[in-house]
């Protein structure tokens, strides 16, 4: 009998597979599919494989900035990209697949189903164990009458292996994958339309960042349509037509439907056993990782919550802790995320509304990357700082950066917020120059008044 049975080898599997193994626990890992799941196969590394040769196409038009002369025509080939992601993720995949084995995990190859909280049916082959873990993931949602084809419809799967370049992207959804894909084809020169139905792009962030990409999208030339609902759309052999309320129609050459995902909850066992679902589907857990039923455990996309692989990651290692009676809740709060557009997006932390309404009085420090040495010298000066601090106790709630290595640079706020620090501690950190960095500095100086190289009141 193993010690446990974790069922879906995606990110919270596969790291709560490879931890329970380093803690000496008996696993056996089960997936229907490939190994890494979502994040590596059809997700965050294939995304930004695609998204780097996009950067670098943009870097090579933009060589004379920089007094470099490149000549003859510079052009994307977008089957080369392609063929590029896929010996990127295959590299990687290859290399999960050599430390599952060498932690002696139990891999087996096929479809899941749960008989009991202690058994679990993979064809004819009957796996026990004392503890299940469910890290089932998610798939990509689907909206009535857009019929997913790979070709002309596509979604967050396809997106990523298509082998053209659209004349016109029509792209649904406004949310992450909607504008990185948006920025992506915009670069290899499609016509790209972006349609929301909320009032802003990226809703789920800072109004403030919301407002700076909507800006950088816009000098793109994608055009972004907001408070719009789609009705339903016509496919023909020319290409698709979204029909909009109000009767308004858009003709495009493909269409990417990005509205977000849904939870790969029902059909192996869970309903059966009484596990509680929520109202979405997802299955419901306690900050432990706990389900309804005894030694039956889920983590990641499943779950629902934050849908991002290091949170995944995190909760699979909570499950695993849980089991030895190690198990602390996450701090999700605390937890930083990237949004891989042009410019990067970096965050963590509560936005100005909600620190508004959950702390009363806060303060707002701000930094343009444009008054930013390093910055000017890479060319990179779109976008800014800002962090929220608590104007009583001075803890930091939040930071929001878009410009230049955004997602790497908002760790340096988060880790010193998980580390305890707060804005005073912070204030006399000393950062190097000339550096990135210097607008997270420079932003938390600006909490109190007395940032050096910004022109006060601004």
């Amino acid at each position: 009998m193993f010690d446990a049975i974790i069922i879906g080898a995606g990110t919270a599997g596969y790291v709560a597979a490879l931890y329970g193994a380093r803690r000496n626990l008996n696993i056996s890992l089960i997936e229907k599919d490939l190994v890494g799941g979502v994040c590596l196969n059809r997700g965050c590394i294939p995304s930004k494989a695609l998204i780097s040769s996009a950067e670098v196409l943009e870097k090579a038009k933009r060589a004379g900035e920089f007094g470099i002369k490149i000549e003859g025509q510079i052009v994307p080939n977008l089957p080369s990209i392609i063929e590029r992601k896929n010996r990127i993720v295959g590299t990687i995949r290859r290399s999960l697949e050599g430390l599952i084995k060498a932690n002696k995990i139990n891999l087996v190859q096929g479809e899941a189903r749960i008989i009991s909280p202690n058994q679990v049916l993979v064809g004819e082959n009957l796996i026990e164990g004392k503890n299940i873990l469910i890290a089932t993931g998610s798939s990509p949602a689907i909206i009535p009458g857009f019929d997913f084809d790979g070709t002309k419809v596509l979604s967050t799967d396809h997106i990523l292996d298509l082998e053209e370049i659209p004349e016109h992207l029509i792209i649904i959804g406004a949310g992450v994958s909607g504008c990185e894909m948006g920025t992506f084809f915009s670069s290899l020169g499609s016509k790209v339309t972006i349609l929301e139905i909320l009032p802003r792009a990226l809703p789920q962030e800072d109004p403030d960042i919301s407002r700076l990409i909507e800006r950088e999208m816009r000098k793109r030339g994608i055009q972004l349509r907001t408070e719009v609902k789609v009705e339903g759309m016509d496919k023909s052999e020319e290409g698709v037509k979204v029909l909009l309320s109000g009767g308004e129609e858009i003709s495009g050459s493909h269409v990417f439907v990005s509205v977000g995902r849904q939870f790969n909850s029902r059909g192996f066992g869970l309903e059966e056993l009484g596990v509680v679902l929520g109202q979405k589907g997802e299955v419901k857990v306690d900050p432990l990782m706990r389900t309804s039923i005894p030694n039956i455990y889920a983590a990641g996309d499943v779950i629902g919550g934050l849908l991002l692989a290091h949170v995944a990651s995190e909760e699979g290692k909570v499950a695993i802790k849980t089991i030895l009676g190690e198990g602390t809740p996450l701090k999700y709060h605390q937890i930083p995320w990237g949004i891989f557009t042009a410019p990067e997006i970096g965050r963590f932390g509560f936005t100005e509304p909600e620190a508004r309404e959950k702390f009363g009085e806060i303060k707002i420090g701000r930094f343009p990357f444009r008054s930013l040495g390093k910055a000017h010298a890479i060319s990179e000066v779109s976008g800014e700082v800002k962090i929220i601090s608590s104007k009583e106790k001075g803890e930091i709630l939040g930071a929001h950066i878009i410009g230049p290595f955004s997602a790497d640079l908002v760790q340096e706020v988060s880790l010193a917020v998980q580390a305890g620090a707060r804005e005073d501690d912070l204030v006399h950190a000393v950062f190097s120059h000339p550096t990135l960095s210097e607008a997270v500095m420079e932003a938390i100086h600006d909490l109190k008044g007395f940032s050096l190289h910004k022109i006060p009141g601004s």
